[in-house]
């Protein structure tokens, strides 16, 4: 903290000539030891300062002169006394005004943690929401196909990138599913099938890969579909079989009894 001195206290002029003071009685009463603060210019040289004098005085007598040594020594020491405190002027400050009982720098420490406060820039925070929200959407997504997808579907795996924060975020992620056809059994794996396909377009926004997955289990159900009608028509075959025999039985049988003859007319 710096002080700042008024120029009552700071202003100093050299003295004039010593005085000359005439051997007398008073002159040896007066030589008597004084204080230190009462040193009179007389006998310090010529380059000493007092203590406090006006430049210009008019000269005194000399019984009047060592009274005015002594009252200067006696100013000297009340303007020694008040060199160190605030004069008119009052404290001087440097730098920005500060609140009572604030510390230095903590204005301007808040300053930082207000717009600093993650320890990231405006560029680094950006990229961080723009991890986080892709982050959601990619969890929400594979998420939506494991769901789905049932006993045909995986744990959903993901892809990670570390942001500027060194947090890890979902960049990306996939689940496997199950497409293969169930051997011999074309009504399972139709339904399997449909399972599949809800199952790869259950995100709001399906990407191009779960729109190939959903067709491949539209193309094997399909053909599921064509093995199931075949098998029902092989099933039926017999049964058709069966009816056709027993026509032909039938009218085999017929054929044999013959037709009824008619009756024979009288001839007159």
């Amino acid at each position: 903290m710096s002080i700042a001195i008024t120029p009552e206290t700071t202003s100093y002029a050299r003295c004039g000539p010593p005085l000359a003071v005439a051997p007398s009685p008073l002159r040896a009463e007066t030589e008597a030891p004084q204080p230190a603060a009462a040193v009179s210019a007389a006998g310090s040289g010529e380059g000493a300062r007092p203590a406090a004098t006006v430049s210009g005085a008019p000269r005194l007598a000399p019984a009047t002169a060592v009274a005015a040594q002594e009252a200067g020594g006696q100013a000297s020491g009340q303007t020694g006394g008040q060199a160190g405190e605030p004069g008119p002027g009052g404290e001087a400050k440097s730098g920005p005004a500060q609140a009572p009982g604030e510390a230095p720098g903590q204005q301007s420490s808040q300053a930082t943690d207000e717009t600093d406060a993650s320890g990231l820039t405006e560029e680094e925070q950006a990229e961080v929401d723009a991890l986080k929200e892709r982050d959601a959407e990619v969890r929400r997504h594979e998420q939506a196909h494991a769901a789905a997808g049932g006993a045909y579907a995986g744990q959903p795996t993901y892809e990670y990138q570390t942001g500027p924060d060194g947090n890890r975020y979902a960049v990306g992620g996939e689940v496997n599913i199950d497409v293969a056809p169930i051997p011999d059994d074309p009504a399972a794996t139709i339904r399997k099938m449909d399972v599949v396909i809800r199952a790869a377009l259950a995100p709001e926004e399906p990407s191009p890969q779960d729109h190939r997955v959903a067709e491949q289990a539209r193309a094997t159900r399909e053909e599921a579909r064509g093995d199931l009608a075949a098998e029902q028509s092989e099933a039926l075959a017999p049964t058709e079989g069966a009816q056709a025999q027993a026509i032909a039985a039938y009218r085999a049988a017929g054929a044999a009894i013959g037709s009824p003859r008619p009756a024979a007319s009288a001839v007159a």
